[in-house]
């Protein structure tokens, strides 16, 4: 049983058809002319945060997923349309909803989104907001997941404190993806001392960016990994491993695990995604899922690349099936085997 928390959103998700410059140059072109209407992108409308979309996708691979969210009513509602077959019992509807509008263009030859959010209920969802019900699932789950710290500003307390319950009164993997922490630079040094350098988390899953950030509050790099020691990223990773996590990093080019000073690289698939929104809480749903069935770490990156990939070429915000993450398994093998 997975426990995944703390949050859903209601994306709406606008996609222009076109590069970022352009999409600007619309808008600007429509605001001189006093307002207007902007026609030819593509509309989503549906399930989004971190906690949520990584629920959906781990259920439709058959997973027992439990997700902790405070929303509103309205959210609850939602949720139970987007979620059908998970259990909810433990989303609350005594907060406010978590809303976000994202933009998708084309920018420097990558597809990207730029996310305007409330976050709702999320923003001060800490320890005290667990039950003891909440807890008791904690103890009994095999992975315990906390996302979107950079969002929640009791984020250090709640995964200090969930992941403490995990450790000492439990039995679950312990993981965490915080998000993009830039807004919050300030206070990585305190997320580091009493989370990342406490020997609490055991999989951290980050991407280029957040690796960085974070490495840097912690300190210099060690030894680093053999044959790369040039690589900022790879010296960053160093860090984490040498403190007992697992690194897992997900990048628009390749992923990579690093653990006890090895490392395993394996490339993402090169197509032209659909959309990328939601695609790194798609990664981390079929790491878990890969890490829970025992997959070794080249074969659990090829599967995590695999359905990310598969996410991304859908034309909606649904969780994609194995068939589909199966069908990009063999296009990455023989990409990694060249």
């Amino acid at each position: 049983m997975v426990v995944a928390m703390p949050d859903f959103f209601l994306d709406y998700v606008l996609a222009f058809p076109g590069e970022l410059d352009q999409m600007a140059g619309a808008m600007v072109d429509v605001a001189e002319r006093g307002g207007g209407n902007l026609l030819g992108w593509k509309h989503l409308v549906g399930r989004g945060g971190n906690a949520s979309n990584f629920s959906a996708q781990l259920s439709k691979l058959g997973v027992n997923v439990v997700p902790v969210i405070e929303t509103d009513e309205f959210g609850r509602m939602a949720l139970a349309q987007f979620l059908k077959d998970v259990d909810l019992s433990h989303v609350t509807s005594t907060g406010s909803l978590s809303r976000t509008l994202a933009f998708e263009a084309e920018h420097s030859g990558r597809r990207v989104n730029i996310m305007a959010s409330d976050p709702g209920s999320l923003s001060s969802f800490g320890p005290q907001k667990l039950a003891e019900k909440d807890r008791e699932l904690i103890r009994q789950a095999d992975f315990v997941c906390v996302f979107n710290w950079n969002q929640n500003l009791n984020g250090t307390e709640l995964a200090e404190e969930v992941f403490q319950i995990a450790r000492n009164e439990g039995r679950g993997v312990t993981f965490f993806d915080p998000g993009d922490p830039t807004l919050r630079a300030s206070e990585i040094p305190r997320l580091n001392d009493r989370v990342l350098s406490n020997g609490l988390v055991d999989v951290l899953s980050v991407n280029e960016n957040e690796l960085t950030q974070l490495a840097s509050a912690v300190g210099e790099a060690g030894s680093g990994f053999e044959g790369e020691e040039d690589n900022p990223l790879f010296q960053a990773a160093s860090v984490f491993s040498m403190l007992g996590s697992r690194v897992d990093l997900h990048t628009p080019s390749f992923s990579a695990t690093f653990i006890d000073g090895q490392r395993e690289r394996v490339l993402c698939a090169g197509t032209a995604p659909v959309k990328v929104t939601g695609a790194g809480d798609a990664w981390n749903a079929a790491d878990i899922f890969a890490q829970g069935i025992g997959l070794g770490h080249k074969d659990r990156l090829v599967f995590a690349n695999a359905t990310a990939a598969a996410y991304m070429r859908r034309p909606d915000l649904e969780p994609c099936s194995l068939t589909e993450i199966l069908d990009q398994v063999g296009e990455i093998e023989k990409l990694n085997a060249r």
